[in-house]
């Protein structure tokens, strides 16, 4: 791990954090405005009407895709272009962090947490010119040691 690995880790999760606010805002505006507001669906055959509160719901658990998420994607645009853009953002963190720390993010384990601690202290030390092992990496090192004498 190096200190421009770290600088770029922060730089695209701020941006995926900006993202999220403006997805999450965007949508509060629309809900709040337009909630009310009535639509024409098609269900099990027939013709109905339905409040966009619903709509909002459909597309929360069922996907943008359903009937419901293409008549509000008419409706507020806005919110799932920032939406798919948020997304875009959230996939190119996914994918820096496989590439530059080795793991998945989204799937963190104890394990991973640890070898990320561990090149952390390795980085700082080395940045002040100390020893770059860990205390943990030395303690095993001394445990090994021991058991030689």
């Amino acid at each position: 791990m190096q200190r421009n690995t770290l600088t770029k880790l922060h730089e695209i999760t701020k941006k995926v954090n900006e993202a999220k606010e403006l997805t999450a805002e965007l949508l509060r505006t629309a809900q709040d405005r337009y909630n009310d507001r009535l639509h024409k669906c098609d269900r099990e055959g027939r013709s109905v009407e339905l409040k966009e509160k619903v709509l909002w719901d459909e597309v929360f658990y069922l996907g943008p895709n359903c009937q419901a998420g293409k008549i509000l994607t008419k409706e507020h645009p806005e919110v799932f272009n920032a939406f798919a853009e948020q997304e875009k953002l959230a996939e190119e963190l996914k994918k820096f962090c496989l590439l530059e720390l080795g793991v998945d993010y989204t799937a963190l384990t104890i394990s991973d947490y640890l070898k990320m601690t561990e090149q952390l202290f390795e980085l700082m030390l080395g940045e002040r010119g100390l020893p770059t092992k860990s205390p943990i990496q030395m303690g095993e090192e001394g445990i090994n040691n021991s058991d030689q004498q």
